[in-house]
């Protein structure tokens, strides 16, 4: 399986030693349930794009410290690149930045959440089910960090799971697009080193919880499972 990524930032360079760069992320997340994935990395945050969407057998996109509404030239690529992925009914999973790019490019609309950042591990309540949804969840406890979020779904989206903080938290387009705000390619670790060097920038009662709450159980495999049987089920 070729599955190529779209490498929307880079992670600081003091924490590599914690997971590794996005590529190492999305490489370890996916390569648990398949040995014959081939990860081809597109840094479209340098403008780096595939010449093609027939590049790759499916597409996967992550987060970003950027907005998806902020003027910059990759960033209106991307937009562009989503539609045509649309167009095309290529598979394509959007976590978090990308997430959010899907409902803009789509017609929805993405803001700064009113309700502040949303960090830690967060339990979404699951509404809708898919066959690739198992093992079936009926609440789907995750690692979040972000600020901005979908605050309108595009008209063809099917809402599948979201929260009171984050509403829009989960859900597709077609058979072709899986959307999370959540974050299954990152670590308990990770988060936490985000959360704390963000101090003075995330308001500190919302910290703190964050951080308490990565003691938590969490599904971060099951969620994972769920990203390689939706990519399978194309197939």
């Amino acid at each position: 399986m070729k599955l190529g990524l779209l490498q929307c930032d880079e992670v600081l360079p003091e924490f590599l030693h914690i997971i590794g760069d996005f590529p190492d992320m999305i490489g370890g997340m996916m390569g648990g349930h398949r040995d014959d994935l081939e990860l081809v990395v597109y840094r479209v945050y340098e403008g780096t794009f595939p010449a093609s969407v027939d590049d790759c057998d499916f597409f996967i996109g992550g987060g970003a410290r950027q907005s998806v509404f902020e003027n910059e030239d990759w960033i209106h690529q991307f937009e562009d690149f989503v539609r045509e992925l649309h167009a095309c009914e290529k598979k394509f999973v959007g976590i978090c930045f990308s997430h959010q790019m899907i409902a803009q490019a789509l017609g929805g609309k993405v803001e700064r959440s009113s309700r502040d950042w949303g960090v830690g591990i967060k339990a979404m309540k699951i509404s809708g089910t898919k066959p690739w949804m198992k093992p079936p969840l009926t609440d789907c406890h995750t690692l979040f960090s972000h600020q901005d979020q979908v605050t309108r779904l595009p008209e063809s989206a099917e809402l599948l799971g979201g929260n009171d903080h984050c509403p829009h938290g989960l859900y597709t387009v077609g058979d072709h697009f899986l959307s999370i705000q959540a974050h299954p390619e990152y670590s308990v670790d990770y988060v936490r080193a985000l959360t704390e060097i963000r101090r003075g920038i995330i308001p500190e009662p919302i910290r703190e919880a964050g951080l308490t709450s990565l003691e938590q159980p969490h599904h971060q495999h099951e969620l994972a499972q769920w990203i390689h049987n939706f990519l399978k089920a194309a197939e």
